[in-house]
């Protein structure tokens, strides 16, 4: 990669934002893991988007889209390529009416303080979801019986080439924690229409449901949140409590004795820390159960996936 890297150093001059070298995906992912990108790069706006992705398809580097980090599990190798981090530049909100836009870049809880102070309704139930917008569209982000494509009407994204695409509602497909949306498109904005609401209910459905995630999630260590998806018509917390799995640890990755849905970093974990004891859990929650549990959590650069 250090011809590539002395490609990127040359050109860097045609890229607006900044771009570092070698950069520690431990510094940008809520589970602090994860080795070095070749390159990390913040485009400031939609162009420079467009232009570090003509880039990496020019000289044949790979490229991962980033946004908070929160349900990712990079490998401890890092990533060869080029990330691509979207949260500094697309953070513009808007409203007219119960219509509001929000780019890639926004939090879901600046978007949320940002319709409750002009009393939109309609999504307070995902307070205290982590992630940016347009990592909460691709996943379709959920808790507490609501999910974000119930208000979505509209997505803008660019196709792998870097072109413009305009979706409806109605053409995405959004499932439990997935859709239809292309892995190798990027979600640049989304268009959502709400109900009226009054801000004090609003202010006051949400505390209670952040209430109930500190109550019931360990938020005092790093983690990416829910490990593994919900199995039909069951928890995945319940089998791998019943599985004898919590408080289970390998190195510095442990199942939370809180949630046993959530892997815990407890000190200076490592990828391979949280992989392998992600595996012990499957195993023995298939071995009692003889249900697989599903990754909710991306992984990425790991050749066992």
């Amino acid at each position: 990669m250090d011809a590539k890297i002395k490609q990127f150093q040359i050109i860097r001059g045609t890229l607006m934002g900044d771009m570092l070298v070698d950069e520690p995906l431990s510094k940008h992912t809520s589970f602090r893991i994860g080795g070095p990108a070749d390159v990390y790069y913040y485009p400031p706006n939609l162009e420079n988007l467009i232009s570090s992705l003509d880039l990496c398809r020019r000289e044949g580097i790979s490229r991962f889209v980033i946004g908070n980090g929160t349900d990712l599990l990079f490998s401890d190798e890092g990533f060869r390529g080029m990330v691509i981090d979207l949260s500094c530049g697309f953070k513009a909100m808007d409203a007219k009416g119960t219509a509001a836009t929000a780019e890639a870049g926004v939090t879901m809880q600046d978007f949320l303080i940002y319709l409750t102070e002009r009393g939109l309704s309609g999504m307070e139930k995902l307070t205290g979801i982590p992630g940016q917008i347009g990592g909460c569209i691709r996943l379709n982000a959920g808790a507490f019986g609501s999910e974000i494509g119930d208000r979505l009407h509209s997505v803008a994204m660019l196709d792998a080439n870097g072109v413009p695409v305009h979706l409806e509602r109605s053409s995405i497909r959004m499932e439990y924690r997935k859709t239809n949306i292309p892995s190798d498109g990027i979600v640049v904005e989304a268009d959502f229409i709400l109900d009226d609401g009054n801000p004090k209910e609003m202010e006051s459905i949400q505390q209670e449901i952040l209430s109930k995630r500190k109550e019931k999630q360990p938020l005092s260590f790093p983690s990416a949140g829910s490990v593994f998806k919900r199995p039909p018509g069951d928890y995945a917390g319940r089998l791998i409590e019943e599985a004898g799995c919590k408080g289970l640890r390998i190195g510095d990755a442990m199942v939370s004795k809180k949630h046993a849905n959530f892997i815990v970093n407890v000190h200076l974990a490592t990828a391979q820390d949280v992989w392998r004891l992600i595996e012990e859990v499957r195993e023995r929650v298939f071995k009692q159960f003889g249900v697989t549990l599903e990754l909710e959590i991306q992984p990425v650069g790991f050749s066992e996936t």
